[in-house]
């Protein structure tokens, strides 16, 4: 079993095979946006195991009193990151109005500017996904890649190389896009990793459209890894194979 040890700074590597989440280095989201806009809660009992030990991740039906429509799944890593390469094995959650994602992120919830950099799989077509970023609060222009297979249907690979000039994203260690200072504004602020998932509403629907009231799905997680610019360590490509091969 490989655990992930807490780094102090933002540019020590960091490795998790997800097998338990350490509550040191692991915040398991808890909490509820009193934005209208969002009809799900993330709540820690959407957090489990698949019978293989995955990480899942799933969306359901609130209870009946509750605030709002849905309860997800969130998990962040504690510390910030920065430059460097971002690796995730998972397998996105199917079902019209979700969004199940794998992303740094920090804002003013932390005291930082907004900045972002995202894969995003909208689960009424899961044979794309969905990359972007912000910077500054900024939402600069994301783009729709095609994939080769239905991401809903197996792990795969998922990693981006933020830079100080440039963001590129793979998917199964192929490149999929890039933008570079030169297009365009580039995130600066160290963040933090996330995992989740979610049910789109009204204020979503041109994007992902809205989930029914019924919707329960899950994303799986398998493997993290953070290496800092310029280092070597551990990744979880290292380990990994496509499916089909």
């Amino acid at each position: 079993m490989v655990l992930a040890a807490l780094p102090a700074r933002a540019d020590e590597p960091f490795y998790s095979e997800l097998e338990r989440l350490d509550e040191k280095v692991w915040f398991l989201g808890n909490f509820t946006m009193k934005n209208p806009a969002f009809r799900t809660a993330w709540k820690r009992q959407q957090i489990d195991r698949t019978d293989e030990g995955a990480l899942r991740l799933s969306v359901a039906p609130a209870p009946e009193a509750a605030e709002k429509d849905f309860w997800g799944a969130e998990v962040q890593y504690k510390m910030r990151s920065h430059y460097g390469r971002y690796e995730v094995v998972m397998t996105a959650a199917r079902g019209n109005g979700v969004i199940s994602s794998f992303f740094t992120y920090t804002g003013p919830h932390f005291d930082d500017p907004h900045d972002e950099i995202d894969f995003e799989f909208l689960g009424r077509d899961t044979t794309k996904v969905w990359v972007t970023r912000f910077a500054d609060g900024a939402r600069l222009p994301g783009r729709w890649v095609d994939l080769p297979f239905d991401a809903a249907d197996a792990p795969h690979l998922y990693a981006f190389e933020w830079l100080p000039d440039r963001i590129v994203w793979y998917v199964d260690n192929k490149e999929i896009f890039r933008v570079t200072e030169a297009q365009t504004t580039l995130p600066v602020t160290p963040g933090r990793i996330h995992m989740s998932i979610w049910g789109g509403g009204e204020a979503q629907r041109d994007w992902s459209g809205v989930a029914s009231d019924d919707t329960r799905t899950a994303a799986t997680y398998e493997c993290v890894s953070y290496v800092p610019m310029g280092q070597k360590a551990r990744q979880c490509s290292d380990s990994y194979a496509p499916a089909n091969e």
